[in-house]
């Protein structure tokens, strides 16, 4: 499978609003995507849960707590899509949003 979006979710503990937005698109309509979690030092289960729960999803972790924009550019490392989807871990989308975000964006 051709991987077009690339979504990439910065997170730092609290794996209950990640495992959420790991839900919503895993219901998504679009398939052609990988999901990214960029995982800045958390200190709780949030890890271990996504690998049990979902283990298709990248994790990628880092020693020190980047911030937002520090995790979108550990991401972007090793991203594979053409196009990168940054969300906020509490993100919760529904279930056409990246179908119709890359219609809009390649229908410009």
């Amino acid at each position: 499978m051709n991987i077009i979006v690339s979504v990439i979710i910065p997170h730092h503990n609290n794996s209950k609003i990640l495992i959420e937005c790991i839900n919503s698109l895993t219901r998504s309509t679009f398939k052609k995507i990988e999901i990214i979690v960029v995982d800045n030092a958390s200190i709780d289960s949030s890890c271990d849960e996504v690998i049990n729960n979902f283990p298709g999803i990248i994790i990628k972790k880092s020693d020190v707590n980047l911030g937002y924009a520090g995790g979108c550019n550990l991401g972007v490392q090793i991203a594979k899509g053409k196009y990168l989807l940054f969300l906020n871990n509490d993100t919760v989308v529904s279930e056409h949003c990246i179908e119709k975000l890359k219609n809009s964006i390649c229908n410009a």
